[in-house]
């Protein structure tokens, strides 16, 4: 017997953020978000995104009223008005290998659909395109990026059996990198680069926070427009966006960015890549203290051979232009200095050609 119970007290909050640290304790391809991060999600007053959104968390509980699952269910007010399409979407999907515990955790997300006159549930989606979405049916084996998500291979049968069918794929690749940039591309970015007039704005030597306080607003607004028409997208808001500076200030390096612009000095298009990060948050459970921050120390002093291709964009008006060759011609120089030698590209829509 099933019973499910919505996360009301902290002591269910820690539940609903313990379970899958259980669940995958011992698989070594697991990557938790950031514990702390989490927690602030399941509170309404510290939810980053509750200005545009509702949400409700469910835990299923088993006949010991042990937990064997957690759901989490979201009204994203943003992307019905951006879409018109009324939606619940589902999140943070974890359970046991039951049928009966996903049937339970669903019928509670449907129930909380109905209850909004809702009558379409999709995902795993998250809150924006930069939280973790989508559903791993292929590479059981490989190690899951920080933007990517990882389950059991049996998820994908419990959740067909109820009736749920795939909308789209998200294709995500380990790229080895280069020892030396491509004649063509190396071509090419030149040809771009003296037709438009391009330049690189980011300098090496820049300090993360000058960095940031440069650049970030800049940044924030390609990703909104390059991102605009993508599945799931809704534009960033300000406390996101605070979330996500805070996060990235912790390993971000001027030589991981490249930033292109144009004439004017008007920023036209970037790419940003990390330092892989799933060991780190593997081995830390997703908890910087008391001792966690020792798992990430080793990134700070390019320790790790992989790199996370995190988030690349250009502005709508200069794609397929060549844009992206100026991109990785500055920064496959320095993944070769770094001694870095394979990168992820997380994951991309199969409908996206054009970042494919």
């Amino acid at each position: 017997m099933i019973t499910i119970k919505r996360v009301e007290t902290k002591k269910d909050a820690r539940a609903f953020v313990n379970f899958p640290l259980k669940l995958y304790a011992k698989n070594p391809y697991y990557a938790p978000l950031f514990y702390a991060d989490e927690i602030k999600l399941l509170d309404k007053k510290t939810n980053i995104y509750s200005d545009y959104t509702e949400s409700a968390f469910f835990l299923a509980l088993n006949e010991k009223n042990r937990v064997v699952g957690r759901i989490g269910a979201i009204l994203n007010h943003a992307d019905i008005e951006k879409t018109g399409v009324k939606s619940v979407r589902f999140t943070r999907l974890d359970a046991i290998d039951d049928f009966a515990v996903f049937e339970a955790l669903f019928a509670a997300v449907e129930d909380y659909a109905k209850g909004k006159d809702i009558f379409l549930v999709q995902g795993p989606l998250g809150y924006n395109d930069l939280d973790k979405e989508g559903l791993l049916i292929q590479g059981f084996d490989r190690f899951e990026t920080y933007g990517g998500v990882y389950n059991y291979p049996y998820y994908q049968k419990h959740i067909e059996a109820l009736g749920y069918e795939k909308a789209f794929d998200w294709i995500e690749r380990r790229l080895k990198v280069p020892p030396v940039v491509d004649e063509r591309y190396a071509r090419t970015a030149e040809l771009v680069q003296k037709k438009f007039g391009f330049q690189e704005l980011v300098r090496d030597d820049m300090k993360t926070k000058e960095l940031f306080d440069k650049y970030a607003d800049d940044l924030f607004r390609l990703v909104d427009e390059a991102y605009a028409k993508l599945h799931g997208t809704v534009p960033l808001t300000e406390n996101a966006k605070k979330s996500l500076l805070d996060g990235l200030k912790i390993i971000v390096k001027a030589r991981y960015l490249s930033c292109v612009a144009d004439r004017n000095g008007n920023m036209i298009a970037f790419g940003l890549m990390l330092p892989a990060i799933w060991h780190a948050l593997n081995k830390s459970k997703g908890k910087l203290f008391p001792f966690g921050i020792f798992y990430f120390l080793p990134l700070l002093f390019k320790k790790t051979t992989e790199l996370e291709m995190a988030l690349i964009a250009v502005k709508p008006e200069f794609q397929n232009k060549g844009v992206n060759s100026l991109l990785f011609t500055d920064l496959i120089p320095c993944f070769n200095e770094y001694g870095y030698k394979y990168a992820e590209s997380n994951r991309e829509l199969e409908l996206n050609s054009k970042v494919l």
